[in-house]
């Protein structure tokens, strides 16, 4: 229990906006040397692409990429999945190629799903890939680091008209045709400073690679969200900005997996625990339904729960007398069915809706796939 207490402050004090005390500044200071570094690094990686030293390679189908400029949390996933429905309603044939971030054993290339659903374990192909494979019947999802390699069998293949890169907007190996980039309206930068001090994975000029810019969470940052896009535009004045909204889609009981009335939740006790990027913008979900949130366990993002973790967290719900126990999609994969608890375990289903019309970015699909078919 110390140690959750300890990733919750240091996660507080790392990756949330408000400054920290004199002290844990002190204490984060090789963080921030570290972090110097890791900007060195970074700048060089995309240098050896700019000036030709690595070379960029280009698929013959459409690519789409979905990224973000900071560490998870900002809805990749959900926009990945509503990007492929959209495509795949339009009858275009869709794949996506993920690099499959705790996937074990790591592997060039694997086949998550041919489009009938996960074929493999989510430990195999890590929580996300495995989350996308279920989610989307007849999207083939595909893992791999070389993410042209991964493409030119989903194109070979599967017949893919459009692949969509999940977490691609610091893949600089392959050529994309329109990429998007994710800033989470809630906690958009976090403390300003990059990994690991911060949660930034490059500087804010790197928005000026963006071909969109999209803010999700926006119904969580409506005071901030005017002054979040004056500073969006300072680095990227030319391309369009689309603002997204959390919807909850579905509740589901973990054992059973047969829906719940949201309703359920209203005035209820909840015990939530997340291993995800941003737990507190779960909280926040959770509370405009109503729920009272008396305990939020965090773990690190794409954490593999253990029995010893699903004992504090049943110890934590006794001790708060709390209802029920609620996580998310992508944690709920990662947890054993066979687990017994003595209250009900609800997993909350998130999804994304575009908080004005949508008209203006399915226009810019669509244009990317006239261009396609003119190759």
């Amino acid at each position: 229990m110390g140690g959750l207490r300890w990733r919750q402050a240091l996660y507080a004090r790392m990756w949330r906006p408000t400054a920290p005390s004199l002290w844990w500044q002190v204490g984060l200071t090789p963080l921030w040397l570290a972090s110097q570094g890791y900007r060195g690094l970074a700048h060089g990686h995309l240098a050896s692409y700019t000036w030709g030293v690595r070379r960029r390679r280009k698929l013959p189908c459409a690519v789409v990429s979905i990224g973000n400029l900071t560490l998870g949390g900002t809805g990749k996933t959900p926009l990945t999945m509503w990007v492929a429905r959209w495509y795949q309603q339009q009858g275009w044939r869709v794949a996506v190629l993920s690099r499959g971030y705790g996937a074990r054993p790591s592997t060039r290339l694997r086949v998550v799903s041919s489009g009938h659903g996960p074929v493999v374990d989510w430990q195999t192909a890590g929580d996300e890939p495995y989350l996308l494979a279920r989610c989307l019947p007849g999207v083939p999802v595909l893992i791999g680091k070389d993410r042209y390699r991964t493409g030119r069998y989903a194109y070979e293949q599967f017949g893919a008209h459009v692949l969509i890169l999940d977490d691609g907007f610091q893949h600089y190996a392959l050529q994309r045709d329109l990429d998007i980039v994710l800033i989470d309206a809630s906690n958009p930068f976090g403390s300003g400073a990059l990994f690991p001090r911060g949660i930034l994975r490059e500087p804010l000029q790197a928005l000026q690679r963006a071909d969109a810019m999209v803010l999700t969470r926006v119904e969580m940052a409506e005071q901030t969200l005017p002054g979040l896009c004056q500073e969006m535009r300072r680095w990227n004045s030319q391309q369009p900005m689309y603002c997204l909204a959390t919807v909850v889609e579905a509740l589901h009981r973990q054992d059973t997996h047969s829906p719940v009335d949201l309703a359920a939740l209203r005035q209820c006790r909840v015990v939530a625990f997340v291993g995800i990027g941003n737990p507190q913008a779960f909280v926040t979900t959770l509370t405009r339904l109503g729920a009272e949130v008396v305990a939020l366990l965090v773990f690190p993002d794409h954490h593999p729960y253990t029995p010893e973790d699903w004992q504090t967290i049943v110890a934590t719900a006794n001790e708060q007398q709390a209802a029920c126990l609620v996580t998310t999609a992508k944690d709920a994969v990662r947890l054993t069915p066979s687990w017994p608890a003595p209250i009900p375990v609800y997993t909350l289903h998130i999804g994304v809706t575009f908080a004005a019309s949508d008209a203006l970015f399915t226009h810019q699909l669509q244009a990317l796939m006239h261009h396609a078919k003119a190759r």
